[in-house]
């Protein structure tokens, strides 16, 4: 199993969930976070609306699921299409090897638990 971890613009949250979804994985979770990567940063207004400042972080979001080694690829490749628009910044994809899962409730283990 593998866990896949993947950070995109707030503005592709649900195109990028709804294609991890259909792409096979049974669940996600999704965490809102600030960061400084490759994308460029937003022009905020100051207080009083007339100096311009750089925003010190993007908004970003990520998504973390976990599936099994056959469906990993076709979870990226969804991903990656949802979350592309040719423009730095558009997000990563992290992909790490998962050695155990127990579901909680029903004591389920590893795939079986997803």
């Amino acid at each position: 199993m593998k866990r896949l971890e993947t950070i995109v613009k707030s503005d592709k949250l649900s195109q990028v969930v709804n294609a991890i979804r259909s792409a096979g994985a049974k669940g996600v979770t999704v965490t809102s976070i600030k960061g400084q990567g490759s994308g460029e940063r937003p022009m905020l207004r100051s207080g009083r609306g007339t100096a311009q400042i750089r925003a010190e972080y993007n908004m970003m979001d990520s998504i973390m699921t976990v599936v099994d080694d056959s469906e990993v690829s076709n979870v990226v490749s969804a991903i990656s299409q949802a979350a592309y628009t040719g423009k730095s910044g558009d997000g990563i994809i992290i992909v790490t090897d998962v050695d155990q899962v127990v579901n909680i409730a029903s004591k389920k283990t590893d795939s079986s638990a997803l």
